[in-house]
């Protein structure tokens, strides 16, 4: 699976590219190892470019979050396209992850998350 880091200050912005789905998910999940061993608290998951999730990529995204969450990090997902938002919905991950309609939002987000 395609992915881009991005830095904008302490958080680490990840723009996986594709469908994220069960066949995907090894490789995603290696690359939020390689995160997660560099101490990034911060993780702005942008999935602009996410075409697809299927209940393996959701797993792996709600596994990535409870790991952040576990150590005193936060991860924001943003710009969900419509499909990928309402699997989201569906299965109530938006009520455990925040999520944000753009990557400045998210971004935004995630500074007042900080602070409280």
């Amino acid at each position: 699976m395609d992915m881009k880091l991005e830095m904008d200050g302490e958080v680490a912005v990840l723009i996986p590219e594709g469908n994220l789905v069960a066949s995907k998910v090894e490789s995603f999940n290696s690359r939020i190892e390689m995160l997660v061993g560099k101490d990034f608290r911060f993780v702005l998951l942008d999935m602009s470019r996410i075409d697809f999730i299927d209940s393996s990529g959701l797993d792996a995204v709600m596994m990535f979050n409870k790991r952040a969450t576990g150590g005193g990090g936060i991860l924001v997902c943003a710009a969900l396209k419509d499909n990928v938002q309402k699997v989201f919905r569906v299965t109530w991950a938006d009520q455990k992850i925040p999520v944000a309609a753009t990557r400045s939002d998210g971004l935004q987000m995630m500074r007042e998350l900080r602070a409280v």
